[in-house]
């Protein structure tokens, strides 16, 4: 295995969010010794013209072959979650009682409107403010448990003053992409 693999994510466009290519910067899975586990390996990853953090996370001091090709083909799933977690995000937002719409709101109630005017254009009056909002969420993390149930964590957030605030809005999924459940932590 090479360290670097790159991953392509679709290029078009969504009535939601203009996509970017993202490639993603495959992390070097050698350190892994499947006979002697860490609980945690973290790495710095280029995702698109960001940078994501991705991160490792073992139950046991051991593990096999087939479970880190699990983890491998996880990852090279990220940016296809990612695009299939903005799908997620989406309709949780346009629900009555949504997580989303709460994490949303919670900007639009405590930044000021010179804050908010540089996170999005206030002028626009074709989208709420909180769609706006919507649009300016990017993945910062990605955490794998493969011993747990849910397999994925996927933490979002929005950038203030170039910087992802502390404010998150997490997607957990199973290995095979099924949602979990969303949240907002901070």
């Amino acid at each position: 295995m090479g360290i670097l693999d790159f991953f392509k994510k679709d290029n078009k466009k969504s009535e939601n969010r203009n996509k970017e290519i993202r490639i993603l910067e495959r992390p070097n899975f050698t350190e892994v010794d499947l006979n002697k586990t860490a609980d945690y390996y973290d790495w710095t990853l280029k995702f698109g013209e960001r940078k994501l953090n991705l991160d490792l996370n073992f139950e046991t001091e051991m593990t096999n072959q087939p479970e880190l090709n699990q983890i491998i083909e996880f990852v090279n799933k990220i940016p296809e979650f990612d695009n299939q977690n903005q799908s997620f995000i989406k309709a949780d937002f346009e629900q009555d009682l949504s997580i989303t719409s709460d994490y949303l709101n919670f900007y639009i109630e405590e930044l000021d409107e010179d804050k908010l005017a540089s996170i999005i254009d206030l002028k626009n009056k074709k989208k709420s403010r909180s769609s706006l909002l919507m649009e300016q969420l990017n993945l910062i993390r990605v955490g794998i448990y493969p011993q747990a149930s849910y397999f994925g964590t996927f933490d979002y957030s929005i950038d203030i003053d170039g910087e992802p605030c502390n404010q998150l809005l997490v997607v957990q999924i199973n290995r095979d992409g099924a949602l979990n459940y969303i949240t907002w932590e901070s």
